[in-house]
């Protein structure tokens, strides 16, 4: 549930497209080519879509000595809510998710901002964090929303819902975030939304119609807008304005798109933003008092430090659940894995050459026989 996910993991965050094909479609598949900065710019995607989804996330420590997080992944335990006789709602973060709540009912929350771990406080009946067992009564300044007991949208329904077949639209979907308020809702309960280019590759981020209502200044940042149709006579270059003008830039915007932008005020419309638009946002004084602007997808954290202890910290944790056989047997595949993988792509690259289709099944096919070579050998 995303704008580009469906469904999103806590430890490996694949991005997949499936659709069918006809016959035509299957006769070219093998026409396909990847070029080595193909490969590479995906690789880097599947990097940001993680630490977008993961944030500032510990898969082995409680994040409640942090206090409030500016953004973190969170899970709401299902099994102890119901259990709870006043439900009240919580949120916890990734690490309680595994050590705490194993086997329970969890639903995934994505991220949430400024939030610290409920696990075991008083919003849960006679049970205790285990990895932080002493926790205040409350998380005062935590907000909770609907999300947390496994509602959705302005429809206010599970996802997937189960009063609905499996074939219904609402239930094979993508949800789609709003930014401001973090609820996740069905395309077709956002308003207006045809209005809007709503590929992936069209917008950054979405705001929900009563968001907007709380926000509306956005309406007058017009380019920024990823709208279908714009009067360009109508629109200017208010960006080179800015570079000769001073004092306020959405006052300028205000007198500029005065009309089209009181209209979309009045219009209690959903709005899809165009990338980068936070950029464009003024930052004058009178601005930052309106405007809290916030991390963008967990990139500010200490990335180099935090990535490689993450990413040990989850090997490590899936090794733990195997026994010394399969644990050999994982380790020897993952070297293999990545020294043959670079391997293969430099000979590309030093060559200048695409990587096809046949390529890659030809180089996991390669893999897949050395694995069972080592198989015969250890037994």
């Amino acid at each position: 549930m995303s704008k580009n996910w469906q469904k999103f993991s806590s430890i490996f965050i694949h991005k997949h497209k499936m659709s069918k094909l006809d016959e035509s479609q299957e006769a070219n598949v093998d026409q396909e080519v990847y070029s080595l900065q193909e490969i590479i710019e995906s690789e880097k995607e599947q990097t940001e879509i993680a630490s977008a989804v993961l944030a500032a996330s510990d898969a082995q420590n409680c994040s409640y000595t942090q206090g409030y997080v500016y953004r973190q992944a969170l899970y709401c335990c299902l099994t102890c809510l119901n259990s709870n006789k006043e439900n009240k709602l919580h949120g916890i973060c990734l690490a309680c998710s595994y050590e705490c709540h194993q086997n329970h009912e969890l639903v995934e929350l994505y991220t949430k901002r400024n939030f610290r771990c409920d696990c075991g406080n008083s919003n849960f009946s006679d049970f205790k964090c285990k990895l932080e067992p002493e926790k205040e009564n409350e998380n005062s300044m935590n907000k909770y929303n609907h999300n947390f007991s496994g509602l959705y949208c302005s429809c206010n329904r599970p996802y997937p819902d189960p009063d609905l077949s499996a074939n219904d639209t609402l239930n094979n979907e993508e949800m789609i975030q709003c930014t401001i308020c973090e609820d996740w809702f069905h395309l077709k309960h956002l308003n207006n939304f045809s209005n809007f280019r709503i590929s992936e590759n069209d917008y950054e981020d979405m705001v929900c119609q009563q968001c907007m209502t709380l926000t509306p200044f956005l309406w007058y940042y017009q380019e920024q807008l990823a709208l279908k149709d714009k009067n360009e006579t109508a629109l200017v270059d208010v960006e080179s304005e800015t570079d000769h003008c001073t004092g306020c830039k959405l006052e300028r915007l205000k007198k500029t798109y005065f009309c089209v932008g009181n209209k979309w005020c009045e219009s209690q419309s959903s709005c899809f933003l165009s990338d980068s638009w936070r950029d464009s946002l003024c930052k004058c004084e009178s601005c930052l008092k309106i405007i809290k602007f916030y991390e963008e997808k967990g990139k500010k954290m200490d990335e180099m430090k935090k990535q490689e202890v993450d990413e040990q910290k989850l090997l490590n944790n899936e090794l733990s659940k195997m026994n010394r056989v399969s644990q050999l047997e994982f380790l020897h595949n993952l070297n293999d894995f990545k020294t043959d993988l670079k391997d293969f792509l430099a000979n590309f690259a030093r060559n200048g050459q695409v990587v096809k289709r046949e390529n890659i099944e030809e180089f996991f096919e390669g893999l897949n026989n050395q694995r069972k070579k080592r198989r015969v050998q250890l037994f």
